[in-house]
């Protein structure tokens, strides 16, 4: 089966929500729309509200419905990974962390962290999840030499130009540090969370039409995670 196309890359819920209210701008019922920042609730709203609208402005409802909800899996992933990072961490052992995701095994949870961090960057790059293997380490990337580049963007963190993405990236990555062992099935994950960073820093950065980074220490550490 042909996996999904990933929608595109600048999409912002903000800028569907937008387009959702301007519909029913007529719609008596407009004031009772949920809060933006519940992307699950609204795509439910605009469902519901539908009729309300001529035909064909309904079924462009109903597709920007669809788009909320793709949206906020994307959420869900970048938290079900958070909260896994975060169980290992922790050192939380298997058995308990177990009943929680249903995952009966240490190989399992390894497995799903990669998963998710493939899937997560694919849609950060708008690109096919299989394209995201390109950003593996090489096999001839010492697991040390990852370790070190990763402490060090983060240790020149302040002097680089982040934003609530790029600092998500961040909190994946130190947990994964703080990870009681990382094993080459996690260092793919490292490598991608520290590749989506940087891209998110870079991009975020020329939006602004400012450096990436503020200081020559900050500019190496961008260039080693490059450099992987």
């Amino acid at each position: 089966m042909r996996k999904a196309t990933p929608l595109p890359r600048h999409l912002k819920a903000a800028d569907v929500i937008a387009a959702i209210q301007a519909r029913h701008q007529e719609d008596p019922q407009l004031a009772t729309h949920p809060a933006p920042e519940d992307l699950m609730a609204f795509a439910t709203w605009a469902l519901d509200r539908r009729n309300a609208l001529p035909a064909a402005e309904a079924k462009d409802d109903v597709l920007d419905a669809i788009r909320l909800l793709r949206l906020a899996q994307q959420q869900l992933d970048r938290l079900m990974l958070r909260a896994l990072l975060t169980a290992k961490a922790d050192r939380i052992k298997t058995p308990k962390l177990s009943e929680a995701t249903g995952i009966h095994s240490r190989q399992g949870t390894h497995d799903r962290i990669k998963a998710l961090t493939r899937e997560i960057a694919a849609a950060r790059l708008s690109v096919p999840a299989d394209a995201v293997e390109d950003v593996a380490p090489a096999p001839d990337v010492a697991l040390a030499h990852l370790k070190t580049v990763a402490h060090k963007l983060l240790q020149e963190w302040e002097d680089l130009t982040t934003n609530e993405d790029a600092d998500e990236w961040a909190e994946g990555i130190e947990l994964t540090m703080r990870s009681s062992e990382i094993t080459d099935l996690t260092a793919a994950s490292l490598s991608v969370q520290l590749r989506c960073a940087t891209e998110q820093i870079v991009e975020h950065a020329g939006t602004l039409g400012v450096p990436a980074a503020r200081t020559p220490e900050a500019e190496a550490a961008l260039d080693a995670v490059r450099n992987l």
